[in-house]
């Protein structure tokens, strides 16, 4: 009976989650391209001058496992503040381009370490990126705009998961990031990566 439960809840989430995607796909693909030209003006920002703001500060030398437990609370920090950020934004359309600014910007650091990472490893560094970082990076730029959309959408529609249920909505959403991170720190150990990748 539990299992069935469980199982109804899980296919009502998807079903909800599916409903709000077609609502808004039209923002989600508007908020992806406008994020997708930040990522490559990173990649094109390093080409011309890799010295340009931010460095690469954001990369760190893999020695062992206490490397890669404090990227991964270091990369858990940075996601809540995004979060919260994302969530605080949404409130009120005034500050809607702020909320798209930081996603953007997110974009943009992840196109600009990319190319240091493949500049300053070599091999190594490509292999990282291709197989590890940009997959999950990727994965995580989505769920932040799928979280800013559907933020935005109950400011304006209470349905759903309306606006008291906006803390549900939130830790759902984190839950999913905490375990895309998961997934790219148990990547990096698995492939004994030379590089950690912090934003």
């Amino acid at each position: 009976m539990a299992k069935i439960k469980t199982q109804s809840k899980i296919s009502k989430l998807k079903l909800d989650i599916a409903t709000k995607f077609s609502e808004n796909k039209i923002r989600i693909i508007i908020l992806s391209l406008i994020v997708f030209a930040c990522f490559i003006t990173g990649i094109i920002l390093y080409s011309s001058n890799p010295y340009y703001f931010p460095g690469d500060e954001y990369l760190l030398s893999f020695n062992g496992a206490g490397n890669g437990f404090s990227a991964f609370f270091s990369r858990t920090f940075s996601l809540l503040v995004v979060s919260g950020l994302i969530f605080v934004f949404s409130l009120t359309k005034w500050t809607f381009p702020i909320g798209v600014s930081i996603i953007g910007f997110r974009g943009y650091l992840l196109g600009f370490n990319i190319s240091a990472l493949c500049s300053s490893f070599g091999m190594s560094g490509l292999l990282d990126a291709v197989l590890i970082i940009l997959p999950i990076q990727l994965c995580i730029l989505l769920a932040f705009i799928f979280m800013f959309v559907f933020f935005t959408k109950t400011r304006l529609y209470a349905c759903g998961y309306g606006r008291n249920n906006r803390l549900k909505t939130f830790s759902i959403f984190f839950g999913i990031l905490i375990l895309l991170n998961i997934a790219e720190t148990c990547l990096l150990f698995i492939f004994s990566s030379n590089v950690i990748l912090v934003i």
